[in-house]
């Protein structure tokens, strides 16, 4: 069994995962769901959750732990953390994601299709700071966490590779 803390808008999920009989079995802060799984296309799912049907799309928003799940008509962002070092990272007194990034950097290659923020804005956790196109999906990037921008690299209409600088913060 894996065992994740998924933190949706600051409220943590304590979830915990085993796959057997071709269906995922649950525990979601201790109340039991099962779900199966169909894969659709890239980043696309059909789940069935408790027997309830669900489209969703899947995309990664900064790092590997962030995803931005649209599902019900709604983005939703989430982290996603082994539930150890979550526990550790608190014990530590550390905020999700550890220290304070100052880079903000393409999860993907892809085009700048906007660039939502100027050079001295102030930025709230969650705000958008850039929107890339990759497989002909929009994929908005949010800020981290709270921040002055200091510096912007991409530009509306310029490719960007994977791990390319797009926003530095002060």
């Amino acid at each position: 069994m894996t065992r994740y803390t998924v933190t949706i808008a600051d409220r943590e999920y304590d979830i915990q995962v085993e796959y057997r009989s071709e269906r995922y079995h649950l525990t979601v802060n201790g109340r039991a769901v099962v779900v199966d799984h169909e894969d659709m296309q890239r980043g696309r799912s059909l789940l069935l959750i408790d027997g309830e049907s669900h489209e969703v799309d899947i995309r990664f928003n900064g790092d590997d732990n962030e995803r931005i799940v649209f599902m019900q008509g709604t983005d939703v962002s989430l982290r996603i953390e082994d539930y150890n070092l979550a526990q550790m990272r608190k014990r530590a007194g550390m905020a999700a994601g550890g220290a304070k990034e100052s880079v903000l950097a393409a999860p993907m290659p892809g085009l700048v299709v906007d660039v939502k923020v100027a050079v001295g804005d102030t930025v709230k956790r969650h705000q958008p700071l850039v929107v890339i196109e990759a497989m002909k999906m929009e994929n908005i990037l949010k800020a981290k966490t709270d921040g002055t921008v200091k510096a912007i690299y991409a530009e509306r209409g310029k490719s960007v590779e994977k791990g390319e600088k797009l926003v530095e913060f002060e």
